[in-house]
């Protein structure tokens, strides 16, 4: 069975549904109907990143139908909880929400119950010892299903930030979400905060509530690098060039340009010695 023969079109549509009705609760209010129809979009880019991770990633390489339907699923399924977050996002802005919790509930309301792909979906946007810490994966014996688990989260998460990566590149949305929205002038200038500056020396991933200034919210995007799980991925965001633009911008809003440098020469390094 090729990765092409895979028929995911019925749940496809449980996701589009998921969308029109999210739709329906934000019409008027074009902030969100935007939002929700850029997550749709994103939705099906993810899955494009996932096929290319799994036809080019050498350990998944001869998997049965079962993997490869359970990786198009996990990259299909992994923000179908967004929909739900946006419409009470428009309610009240002011709230923070997990949409990959909100993903594993729908998910489990729909009838699916395998944790390959329940879990990888739950914990794709939270740090990377989300997926260990969580109890049900703990529960799961060691051998083939958990490590499967294991691989589905790498995948979803690579998909997804390549995905975005390609997205804030070419669309330029980076400047169109909620965080550079709420910025006031002074704060898109302000300096990188020191808890980023030293997550990235330590090349972990930034925190949410870290971020504060523009430059903040650039690196912590630029942070990515730091949690890329296969070689493709690694790949696909040097031949691309998909940091290009985020380093211009870090340069452009940062207030120290020596600074500025100093994590764009550090970052792109880095991404440099896993091509090697």
């Amino acid at each position: 069975m090729k990765l092409h023969d895979i028929d995911v079109s019925r749940e496809q549509k449980q996701l589009y549904d998921a969308f029109e009705d999210c739709l329906k609760k934000v019409a008027g209010k074009t902030f969100f109907e935007a939002f929700a129809k850029e997550k749709i979009k994103h939705s099906m880019q993810v899955v494009g990143a996932g096929n290319l991770l799994l036809k080019q990633e050498k350990s998944f390489q001869g998997r049965g139908e079962d993997f490869l339907r359970l990786g198009k699923l996990v990259c299909l399924f992994h923000d179908i909880g967004r929909f739900k977050e946006i419409y009470l996002l428009s309610l009240d802005r002011s709230k923070h929400y997990n949409h990959g919790h909100f993903s594993y509930e729908i998910l489990k309301a729909l009838g699916y119950t395998d944790l390959r792909l329940l879990l990888p979906v739950k914990r794709h946007g939270e740090l990377s010892d989300a997926l260990e810490n969580d109890a049900e994966f703990q529960q799961i014996p060691e051998g083939m299903e958990k490590e499967e688990t294991r691989e589905l989260y790498g995948l979803v998460k690579d998909a997804d930030k390549i995905a975005n990566l390609y997205l804030i590149k070419h669309e330029e949305r980076i400047f169109k979400d909620m965080f550079f929205e709420y910025l006031s002038e002074e704060e898109k200038y302000a300096p990188i905060s020191e808890k980023v500056l030293q997550a990235m020396k330590n090349h972990t991933l930034v925190k949410r509530g870290d971020t504060k200034s523009f430059a903040d919210r650039i690196i912590q995007i630029l942070c990515f690098v730091y949690e890329i799980y296969y070689q493709p991925s690694y790949k696909f965001i040097a031949q691309h060039k998909l940091f290009d633009n985020l380093f211009g911008y870090l340069l452009e809003y940062s207030p120290n340009k020596e600074q500025a440098q100093f994590v764009c020469n550090e970052v792109n390094a880095y991404l440099n010695s896993k091509l090697l």
